[in-house]
């Protein structure tokens, strides 16, 4: 027990140390800027495995893939398989949670789908001017992210739990890092753009990780055990 509990706040230690190197490099402009991007997600797949007594494959799958789509969108022509990768997790998250969601609750789906569409469709024809050949593939990405967003909500409208509201903030946070980050990559930006892509990231893959501890029952509280 004490030798997990002092690996564990290292691993929060390096943690934050990898998030401050990450968002360093991109003040800098150093080259390997990107190449740093799949750690931080690789320590919260180590500290989910270490934490949890469940080992739910929904949410590994859901880290190893975010952490692929890390490493993809990180490498040349990487791009395009990055976010199917980051699509195929939120379907993981999808088929997970509409095993709880109530048939009554399921009306909600159509009007959710919609408003989150049509918020999708804003950011394309504003922010995607020429997709190239990434535009199947983001399109996939859109619906992908519409749906878990839908029922991430529907979820969290029908129980009011402290794990869903974490799951809803999490989205959230990664609704807004996807959105700049498709700014950075097809218009021209400033690099407090990047920053705050990678930061709002961090802090929603950090929260996602939190989530799936609450959901198990792993923790009652946020701070719990980490540190």
């Amino acid at each position: 027990m004490f030798k997990q509990k002092n690996i564990k706040r290292l691993l929060f230690v390096l943690y934050a140390i990898i998030c401050v190197i990450s968002i360093y490099l991109i003040v800098v402009d150093h080259e390997y800027k990107f190449e740093i991007k799949p750690f931080p997600t690789l320590i919260l797949v180590i500290l989910y495995l270490i934490e949890t007594k469940k080992y739910t494959k929904t949410y590994i799958g859901f880290l190893l893939l975010s952490m692929i789509g890390d490493v993809l969108t990180s490498i040349p022509y990487g791009f395009n398989y990055g976010i199917i990768s980051y699509g195929l997790s939120y379907l993981l998250l999808v088929n997970s949670i509409r095993k709880h969601i109530n048939k009554e609750t399921y009306k909600l789906l159509l009007i959710y789908l919609l408003l989150f569409g049509f918020l999708f469709t804003i950011v394309y024809v504003f922010v995607l001017n020429d997709p190239g050949n990434s535009m199947i593939p983001i399109l996939f990405y859109g619906v992908c992210i519409c749906l878990v967003t839908s029922f991430i909500l529907m979820n969290y409208i029908e129980s009011m739990e402290h794990a869903n509201f974490i799951l809803l903030v999490a989205i959230g946070f990664r609704i807004i890092s996807d959105s700049i980050y498709a700014i950075v990559l097809f218009s021209e930006s400033d690099v407090y753009f990047d920053i705050f892509s990678l930061s709002t990231l961090l802090i929603s893959n950090f929260l996602f990780y939190r989530g799936f501890l609450f959901n198990e029952k792993q923790v009652s509280n946020f701070f719990q055990r980490m540190m």
